[in-house]
């Protein structure tokens, strides 16, 4: 079945790419062939966008001994031995850059062509040659570990090519610390270096992080340096030195390692930070542009959030979470299949699944009672009678999200499945291990195995004072009767029952069921008489270890804080003024940008991409010329006038552009294209103000008119 359908999808678009080359072959377009390759993996993907024959079989043989990270590493050193296609000096490095982010971005995104610029090279004082990379705004889809490994590949091939290390001025340093705090008040950046770590990055970095400027806005204090040739503010260099080398430096310090690069081990001392500061990062990250109307679940690693439980259901994986989805019922729907959640910890964000295998919430009933809901039915029995959601029970995320955002394990969820790992094998095979009764668990510990799970409550989240009060105050009123204990009504007392998460009901008393685990936790004998004394000092943990007599492990050692995200994001792009046709109209089309209206005045100009009749022998900006005959791209010297293929004027050695500015009669060409199309009269086509891809060619009309 499954092989059908993926058989039906192939010839489907196989049938769409035979309409679109037919389409092409009128020759109405700038390209004759679909641009979008047909590809059937990642390596053929990255050879088709790269245009390099023979790249995919090197990196399928790469991958097949290699991670992908180091595979986009490794592969450079094959274009600077000429072993792909015949690049030398800096083009060698210009395409294993280039082909390096491919890999690494799957080979569906802009940032290895729009990403990089260019790569150039300049002179240090002693004489030696250094790397530039130019960035430019789209690297950021690359995202950070793409961006900080295109530094470290481009240094990598460069050292093979001949290139020395970069050596940065003090006001250049100081020049990356004025832009990236200017250009984190102009946009937004996942993290922001301090000062010390981008001055350390700079100086360190063995390539000069170089870029196009993507903001108006100017540095106003570092200006005008010799080797800067921009004093406005550049993005790429921005996002490349903070989202790529400065958040990223743990994950690039383990491929530094495994590949024994020495130039580069001075990224480990970026990766060393106490313990204490990475919590607060985290919490600080995850609490960062909070929006007014999406509610805060749980705060960073505070009680009562969600319990990290480690594991994966089978509909949930990467930046997929599991909730049961009786915490989705008690949190008034709000969150739903496929919400997106901001979450403290691994990554940034997950999408939630219900996965009913996990614990689900401990609430409080508008009676007073406390218990936990594990399952939908119950759930939805209850709407309308919580009082207060004590704890949001379990969260499911896979080991997976841990390793890819390379964050350390952290300890999980007191579960059943821990908890068989510890049991002695004679238990192993005894029954109602999963829901055992309290009789049950307690001689299992005598068995030499820790407390159960479902006894386990809460203890690392009161204090020793609380501990000692609640057990001096269960000793003295407290009735047990072999199974329910029952002491009288205390605020108090109940308060820290909330914080343990210890199921109860109130009946003028509080009443708590199957109580011989607490009991005994408590130090307690049946007869509610002390056994063990509670030590002075330490947790409320470590001493009802002490005086239970058995192991107690920790119920819930990691909170993890998560809010609403922002689900209109996923919404689809639409261009402000809904174009219909990609085609410039400047000034002329008015406030709505209408081709019909700049019709109306007949010649107008527009900057379009410079193109040359061969029948003709003339300049035009027009795919097909007015003779007939399809036209080809060219440059233009905008010094002397001259038409060339060379990036250089042959004449007067200036720079040449593929786009000038032409007087076009646009009314000739909306009616050529309505009579093309069998159309009499159209109310509205809008076209868009200018063009920013790098030729300026315009879409035909026809295809604007069909859309309209």
């Amino acid at each position: 079945m499954i092989e059908d359908y993926f058989s039906r999808l192939e010839d489907e678009m196989k049938k769409c790419y035979e309409i679109a080359k037919e389409a092409r072959r009128r020759r109405e377009d700038p390209t004759l062939e679909p641009e979008i390759p047909v590809a059937r993996d990642l390596a053929e993907r990255v050879e088709r966008l790269m245009g390099v024959p023979g790249l995919a079989e090197m990196i399928r043989e790469y991958n097949s001994r290699h991670s992908l990270e180091e595979t986009a590493i490794l592969i450079g050193s094959e274009f600077a031995k000429g072993g792909i296609g015949n690049f030398k000096g800096i083009k060698a490095v210009e395409m294993a850059v280039r082909t390096a982010i491919a890999i690494l971005t799957g080979g569906v995104v802009a940032a290895p062509i729009d990403g990089i610029a260019k790569l150039g090279e300049g002179r240090n004082d002693d004489g030696t040659k250094f790397l530039r990379v130019y960035y430019a705004g789209p690297i950021r889809s690359a995202g950070g570990t793409a961006q900080a490994l295109s530094v470290l590949v481009a240094d990598y091939v460069g050292n093979l090519v001949g290139y020395s290390r970069y050596i940065p001025y003090e006001e250049e340093i100081e020049r990356y610390i004025e832009e990236i705090s200017l250009y984190r008040r102009i946009a937004s950046l996942q993290y922001t270096p301090s000062e010390d770590e981008i001055r350390f990055i700079v100086s360190n970095c063995p390539v000069c992080i170089d870029g196009e400027p993507t903001e108006k806005e100017e540095v106003s204090g570092y200006r005008n340096l010799r080797r800067v040739e921009t004093n406005r503010v550049r993005g790429g260099v921005a996002l490349v030195i903070a989202e790529g080398l400065a958040l990223k430096a743990p994950k690039i310090a383990k491929y530094v390692e495994k590949l024994n690069l020495e130039s580069w081990n001075w990224i480990k001392k970026l990766t060393m930070k106490e313990e204490k500061e990475e919590e607060k990062e985290d919490s600080e990250k995850f609490m960062r542009e909070v929006i007014a109307g999406r509610p805060v679940l749980s705060h960073p690693s505070r009680p009562g959030g969600f319990r990290l439980r480690y594991g994966r259901a089978r509909n949930t994986g990467f930046a997929s979470a599991g909730l049961n989805p009786a915490t989705m019922v008690i949190l008034d729907e709000f969150i739903a299949v496929g919400t997106q959640l901001k979450l403290e910890l691994p990554g940034k964000a997950a999408g939630i699944s219900p996965v009913d295998s996990i614990e689900g919430p401990t609430v409080r009933l508008l009676n007073g009672d406390v218990l936990r809901v594990d399952d939908i039915e119950s759930a939805m029995k209850l709407k309308g009678k919580v009082d207060e959601i004590l704890d949001l029970g379990e969260i499911l995320i896979n080991y997976g999200d841990f390793l890819e955002n390379n964050h350390r394990l952290l300890p999980p969820s007191y579960s059943l499945e821990i908890w068989l790992q510890e049991v002695p094998v004679e238990i192993m095979g005894l029954r109602n291990v999963e829901d055992p009764t309290g009789e049950e668990a307690l001689r299992w510990c005598e068995m030499g195995a820790p407390l159960h799970p479902k006894f386990t409550y809460l203890w690392h989240d009161i204090s020793l004072e609380e501990l000692k009060a609640l057990c001096s105050y269960v000793e003295r009123n407290g009735r047990f009767d072999g199974e329910n204990l029952r002491i009288p009504f205390d605020e108090r007392v109940k308060e820290i029952l909330e914080k343990l998460l210890v199921p109860h009901k109130v009946r003028e008393e509080l009443i708590i069921e199957d109580a011989k685990p607490l009991i005994r936790s408590l130090g307690l004998s049946d007869e509610l008489k002390r056994i063990r004394e509670i030590p002075a000092s330490g947790t409320a943990l470590e001493a009802v270890n002490q005086i239970s007599g058995f192991k107690i492990r920790a119920r819930a050692p990691t909170r993890i804080g998560a809010r609403m995200g922002r689900p209109e994001k996923a919404k689809e792009r639409k261009m402000k003024a809904s174009p219909h046709v990609l085609f410039p109209l400047g000034e002329s089309g008015g406030r709505m940008r209408s081709i019909i209206e700049a019709a109306d005045k007949g010649t107008v100009k527009l900057t379009l991409n410079v193109r040359f009749c061969p029948k003709c022998q003339k300049e035009t900006p027009l795919i097909r010329c007015e003779c007939g005959e399809r036209t080809f791209s060219m440059r233009k010297c905008s010094s002397c006038g001259r038409i060339t293929s060379e990036e250089l004027c042959p004449r007067c050695k200036k720079q040449t552009s593929e786009f000038s500015e032409y007087e076009v009669n646009l009314r000739e060409i909306l009616d050529k294209a309505l009579r093309e199309l069998q159309i009499s009269s159209l109310k509205e086509l809008k076209g868009v103000k200018e063009l920013m891809s790098a030729r300026r060619t315009p879409e035909p009309l026809e295809k604007g008119i069909i859309r309209a």
